[in-house]
């Protein structure tokens, strides 16, 4: 009985989200302040993964619903609550033992999501991944409930992210992960401002809290953070700004444990990138990563384990002690843009390949393709790990 619940649950917010946007949208008032927003998309993406060690192709397939809704009783209010649901089918479910509990998993507060079909070949899972209240006045503001804290400054590795660091390999992601906590921001000046944020766990060890303050000097952005993390102590430092037109961005942060964390160890994570937009010509950026406690041999266990599907942290956004990226984009057609990424690191000579391709079919509907490919030096030999090929089709409402 409790399986057929879920079910019919999960079957009502998917066929809202897909069924009845369109209708909600209409009801948008231009002529006054808008009391509600509504928006959200439906996606298709499709996988097809090769592992030329084990000789196997497998797919997977994916529908996935987005619904953000927003509430504005007051000019000074806001209340949102944004959820995601997927269902998901095919070989890759079939052949991963408990596949809905490894989707369903939420290190914060309070569950808030739900694995409404479990079966052998297909999941349906549904979260609410936003809902917070929050209150702004003058250069006050107060948020509180599930939301994002993005402390991170670099595009993709973020030592400063110490409330939700995520995995850049999960591109279909782009919301990013949220966390049950209490944020307080203060802007004292045009371009400066304290952040105090909260995040507690059911074990109080596991909790995080940490301020922040953001001020300009030198013309760069610059922040300083300090906390508690998971039974350390963090300081960190950031900073944004530019040399001879490029973009120069950097985050370090500083662990240390504390008497109730033992086990743990002195820890540096720090990362560089540096950005620049070509005239009339594509994007290019690179960046380097340092983990002070990354590892300097890897191995095909070490990968799949701290990499592929791993639920990251500000201590290990990367399993190596070093790793390098390269990534360069840009539009070939109004209707087509190109890019790739390179990613290397020493430790076993990991490369990872990973080039995009995208086209607006038409307003609010896009179609990617997606490939990513690891290769690793294993016992003298250099063999591709496995490659990964994605198409996406989205639209967004």
């Amino acid at each position: 009985m409790v399986r057929i619940i879920r079910y019919i649950i999960g079957l009502l917010l998917f066929g809202f989200g897909s069924f009845f946007s369109p209708n909600l949208m209409a009801q948008d008032e231009p002529e006054k302040p808008p009391k509600w927003a509504f928006n959200g998309y439906a996606k298709y993406l499709q996988t097809s993964n090769y592992v030329p060690i084990a000789s196997t192709l497998t797919t997977n397939n994916l529908l996935h619903n987005r619904l953000n809704l927003k509430w504005y009783p007051h000019q000074n209010w806001t209340v949102a609550v944004e959820a995601r649901n997927r269902l998901i089918w095919g070989e890759e479910v079939k052949l991963t033992p408990n596949y809905g509990a490894l989707i369903d998993q939420y290190n914060g507060l309070v569950d808030l999501s739900i694995i409404w079909l479990d079966d052998t070949a297909m999941i349906g899972h549904s979260m609410i991944d936003r809902a917070y209240v929050e209150f702004v006045k003058g250069k006050f503001e107060a948020r509180v409930g599930r939301q994002r804290i993005n402390w991170g400054i670099n595009t993709i590795w973020n030592p400063n992210d110490l409330f939700n660091a995520y995995n850049f390999l999960d591109f279909d992601y782009e919301e990013r992960p949220g966390s049950d906590a209490i944020r307080l921001t203060y802007f004292p000046g045009l371009l400066s401002s304290v952040e105090v944020a909260f995040a507690p766990a059911r074990d109080m060890k596991e909790s995080v809290g940490a301020a922040m303050y953001k001020f300009n000097k030198w013309n760069y952005d610059v922040q300083l953070l300090g906390g508690y993390y998971r039974g350390d102590i963090a300081l960190g430092l950031g900073w944004a700004g530019s040399i001879k037109g490029m973009g120069l961005k950097g985050e370090m942060t500083y662990f240390t444990p504390t008497s109730i964390s033992p086990d743990s160890m002195d820890l540096v994570s720090l990362s560089v990138g540096v950005d620049y937009q070509l005239t009339n010509g594509p994007y290019i950026s690179g960046g380097v990563y340092y983990n002070s406690r990354g590892l300097s041999q890897l191995s095909v266990v070490d990968l799949q384990s701290g990499l592929i599907g791993a639920q990251l942290t500000p201590k290990a956004l990367f399993p190596t002690k070093w790793s390098f990226l390269a990534t360069a984009s840009g539009q070939v057609t109004p209707l087509w843009n190109l890019g790739a990424s390179m990613i290397y690191a020493p430790a076993g000579n990991l490369m990872a390949a990973i080039p995009t391709v995208t086209h607006s079919i038409k307003e609010n509907w896009d179609v990617d393709f997606i490939a990513q490919a690891f290769f690793l030096e294993d016992h003298t030999t250099y063999q591709n790990l496995g490659t990964s090929v994605y198409m996406r089709l989205k639209w967004s409402f």
